[in-house]
């Protein structure tokens, strides 16, 4: 085992998921639930068009706030779906009148870098969504297996997850993988995300890691692999979605790396446990 500390991508990488919002079934569910629970009248097509459009302004709204604030210029933001689900209430109920200086993501959270704190009733929100619109959630064979050998060598294990806190702590849970943890990083605590480099950076920072000790993990070319390099650090791409070898090198050369050591090494049947003898 070549590395000390092991960074791990989370979906298609430790936990095999599926979801799909495009469900119609799905936004009648959420219309019913904001209408009993808040009194938020919507219609399923409503509430998912309007879902999409404040996701939008939200995206473009927390850019320039990362801009001002954090001096992080980034085509990757990572917005708090708190922020959504708040406006989608709110503007039913008279309490957010529009604009930008009314957006909770203008106000929230106050500074770069501060986890996001979720009310019970916005995790009872989220919980039901993801829920309502998940029909997968499977740890991968050999995950267990890889990760106490890891610690069994005194390893230290991180997770750099593009995710939603409000759905991704339960899920860990539910796979029994929360403890694995030295440390966690979410997208939606941090407002940026692979393959923004401030991303990993910021994990590395904030555990003192030695960038050549390290190693990214995970099933994505262009986040996983593209923030590794773009962080100096190497990676290993597991292919646990079949991609084919062309469509794998074409995904690597459009990341232009520039040092040879931070091409990734691939595992091409996906299999987590070929990394303890990497």
């Amino acid at each position: 085992m070549t590395f000390d500390n092991y960074i791990f991508d989370l979906y298609g990488t430790l936990i095999d998921i599926h979801t799909d919002e495009e469900l119609p079934g799905l936004w009648q569910d959420m219309a019913a639930y904001l209408e009993y629970q808040f009194k938020a009248s919507y219609s399923a097509k409503e509430l998912r068009k309007r879902y999409l459009e404040i996701c939008a302004e939200e995206e473009q709204m927390l850019k320039e706030w990362l801009s001002k604030n954090a001096h992080i210029k980034t085509k990757y933001p990572e917005i708090r779906i708190s922020w959504v689900w708040t406006r989608l209430i709110a503007e039913k109920i008279g309490q957010y009148s529009g604009g930008k200086e009314k957006s909770p993501s203008s106000y929230l959270p106050h500074k770069y870098d501060e986890e996001e704190y979720i009310t019970p009733q916005m995790q009872a929100i989220c919980t039901y969504f993801r829920n309502t619109s998940r029909d997968k959630l499977i740890k991968y064979s050999g995950v267990d297996h890889t990760l106490r050998e890891l610690q069994r060598h005194g390893k230290k294990i991180f997770l750099l997850s593009n995710a939603q806190k409000a759905f991704t702590v339960k899920e860990l849970m539910a796979c029994d993988l929360f403890e694995f943890f030295n440390g966690i990083f979410i997208s939606s605590d941090r407002m940026v995300k692979k393959p923004e480099p401030a991303f990993m950076d910021g994990l590395v920072s904030k555990f003192g890691l030695d960038k050549s000790k390290c190693v990214m993990i995970g099933n994505d070319i262009t986040s996983d692999v593209g923030v590794a390099a773009a962080s100096g650090i190497r990676s290993i791409f597991l292919n646990t979605y079949d991609v084919t070898d062309s469509q794998i090198n074409d995904s690597i050369k459009k990341l232009n790396i520039k040092n040879k050591d931070l091409y990734p090494v691939i595992i091409q049947d996906g299999s987590i446990e070929k990394i303890l003898s990497l």
